[in-house]
């Protein structure tokens, strides 16, 4: 079975249901060390990563949530300054304080470059300008560049979600559900054909594990910026390796697939049915036959005969007088 699937279907794949799906970068990880509760109010690893990234190397930091309509937004701005990972640390922990004590405890990405950038922050109450903790004013000197795609998460298992043909999709969901090697390709903008093939782990899926990985999978891209794409990185989302994300970070990823386990019922060594050291059907007997004791024989003469279970060595009786 997929270990994170079951659990993960009732988020509806929320952004903040990938935090750990993907590995962080090593000034991520200095910074989670330092404030561990600044991984989750990223909205997710990927986010994490591309924020810490570019406040401590000053590359544009991208920052991708899904929406409660089912949009995704997608987030891109300068950050302006460079930095240690400690301060890139204060710095989100200062943005964070900022955005609670506005009553936003999980930022969307527009929120959160708001937060950090400066610029008009949209809450339940209305728009209000709000200072950047890095620029020290409302906004206007760095941009934030916001879009969305449409992108519902009822579809993100499409074929057009994963940039895939109808029939490639098709032949991916046989190949899960098969067990069998996955043969992906695409044509790239400049015309090339692109190809990749691997096999799942963890043998053959039924159809609500198919669909839901491929979910997780499409909703994992997303969270990258990565709304169209490869054969390659659908792979990778799948089974493992790195993606570039659109910032031109690489983040290693683990792989939606690589938590699956196989059930008991299907190991020769546990099932207690035809284990030869354990099975309960097959156990030879060890209780040793109980012999039939030896009948008595009748008396022909009168006289009562000893048997053996009166001891045959016994002494005999006296005969009673005139007998």
């Amino acid at each position: 079975m997929l270990k994170p699937i079951a659990a993960l279907a009732a988020l509806a794949l929320s952004a903040s249901a990938f935090a750990q799906t993907t590995a962080i970068t090593p000034a991520a990880q200095q910074v989670q060390l330092l404030a561990p509760q600044l991984v989750a109010f990223s909205g997710s690893s990927g986010n994490f990563d591309s924020v810490v990234n570019g406040l401590t190397s000053g590359a544009p930091v991208t920052l991708t949530t899904l929406t409660p309509d089912g949009l995704i937004q997608v987030v891109t701005f300068l950050p302006g300054t460079t930095g240690t990972a400690a301060d890139a640390a204060r710095q989100l922990e200062a943005a964070r304080q900022n955005l609670i004590a506005r009553g936003i405890a999980t930022p969307t990405a527009q929120q959160l470059a708001v937060s950090l950038v400066g610029g008009p922050l949209t809450t339940l109450s209305g728009t209000t300008p709000l200072s950047g903790v890095l620029t020290g004013n409302t906004g206007g000197t760095t941009p934030i560049q916001v879009r969305s795609e449409l992108a519902p998460v009822s579809t993100l298992a499409g074929a057009g979600a994963l940039n895939l043909s109808t029939a490639s999709l098709q032949a991916l969901r046989t190949a899960l559900g098969q067990g069998s090697a996955a043969t992906l390709s695409a044509t790239t903008p400049a015309g090339a054909t692109q190809s990749v093939t691997f096999t799942a782990p963890g043998g053959p899926m039924n159809a609500f594990e198919v669909n839901q990985a491929l979910q997780l999978a499409s909703a994992l891209l997303a969270q990258l910026g990565i709304l169209n794409p490869t054969p390659e990185q659908i792979r990778v989302a799948l089974v493992g390796g790195t993606l570039a994300a659109v910032n031109g970070t690489n983040v290693p990823v683990q792989g939606v697939l690589q938590g699956r386990v196989r059930t008991t019922s299907e190991s020769p060594l546990l099932s207690t049915s035809n284990s030869p050291v354990i099975g309960t059907s097959n156990t030879p007997s060890t209780t040793a036959p109980v012999p039939n004791a030896a009948p008595v024989a009748a008396p022909v003469d009168g006289v009562r005969r000893p048997n053996t279970a009166e001891g045959a060595n016994r002494a005999p009786t006296a005969p009673r007088p005139g007998g």
